[in-house]
């Protein structure tokens, strides 16, 4: 009896349904819950040209704003698919197995013309090798802000010079330490959070605060390092993030503006803390096309802004 690997099998099952004139997609798609972390972390140690779009923590923050499918295939491949917000349903890249052979897989379950989100260059130009004809869209709201990890650390040089005088006032002024989010100070954290609630009414700022208060209650599930800033005793600012590779991405960060200068010292000892982890970048993440977060993020002088694409495939 002729051995076929499991790949095999699966192309002559699709090749001899589309022959009987029908299509079985048989990826077994479910909404993203905080309860499926365990499924779908494995396949995110690593991400695309250091884009935060496969980071862990900000894949489960963002899953309900953007509609978050996810699908095993084999114990091998993750497949996560989003509804934008033109309701349109699209693929995230596939992760695991090297993405040529993950796109493969996907190819057999999905033949003919998809979509893909969130493609930086060296991606776009895969696509491009792979399929051919591709139209690509910039998705400008996730352009990712990548920074030097050194200069957020130290604000050193006449670019962070702003953000270097308003930490020396913090230090200056207040009496301060920083811990580490635990269980013994979670409660502080939280009163922290609670109290910016009222300060804005956007749908990503509620969602991202409805989140972070789903982050305080699962720390041990999100595992996000982390850092709470007091300053005369109480919380004023906090932030978490990951550490993958070379990047410290930054996921979620708050500070009270009436406490000058909090956020340059809070992201300056984040990024200091993790130096000798190895990191090289810090990713502030993408600005969801809000233009004050993005002229925040651009003062911090980035060394790269990395392009997405939303790309269609024939």
């Amino acid at each position: 009896m002729a051995i076929f690997d499991t790949m095999t099998l699966v192309t002559l099952y699709c090749v001899l349904n589309q022959i009987r004139g029908v299509v079985y997609l048989m990826l077994d798609f479910s909404r993203l819950r905080l309860e499926d972390a365990s499924k779908v972390r494995p396949f995110l140690r690593d991400t695309y040209s250091r884009t935060c779009d496969y980071v862990f923590g900000s894949i489960m923050i963002w899953r309900d704003m953007w509609p978050l499918e996810f699908a095993v295939y084999d114990d091998k491949v993750l497949f996560l698919r989003v509804e934008d917000t033109k309701d349109q349903v699209g693929y995230m890249l596939p992760m695991g197995l090297g993405l040529e052979q993950a796109l493969s897989i996907l190819d057999t379950f999905h033949p003919g013309q998809k979509q893909f989100y969130y493609v930086a260059q060296a991606e776009l130009e895969t696509l491009q090798s792979r399929y051919g004809k591709v139209d690509a869209q910039k998705q400008r709201s996730a352009y990712d802000y990548l920074y030097d990890a050194f200069s957020i650390a130290a604000l050193k040089g006449r670019k962070l010079h702003g953000q270097r005088n308003h930490r020396n006032y913090f230090e200056r002024t207040w009496a301060y330490h920083f811990e580490e989010i635990t269980s013994t100070n979670v409660k502080d954290v939280r009163g922290f959070i609670e109290s910016t609630a009222e300060s804005k009414s956007s749908v990503f700022f509620l969602e991202g605060h409805r989140k972070t208060l789903e982050v305080l209650d699962n720390l041990d599930i999100y595992e996000f390092v982390t850092l709470a800033l007091y300053a005369e005793g109480k919380v004023v600012g906090c932030t978490f993030g990951t550490l993958v590779g070379d990047t410290l991405f930054v996921t979620i960060e708050q500070a009270n503006r009436g406490y000058r200068g909090a956020y340059p010292k809070l992201a300056s000892e984040f990024a200091s803390t993790h130096l000798d982890a190895g990191i090289l970048f810090v990713n502030r993440e993408d600005d969801l096309g809000n233009e004050s977060l993005r002229e925040s993020k651009l003062a911090w002088k980035t060394i790269e802004i990395i392009e997405k694409f939303s790309v269609t495939v024939e």
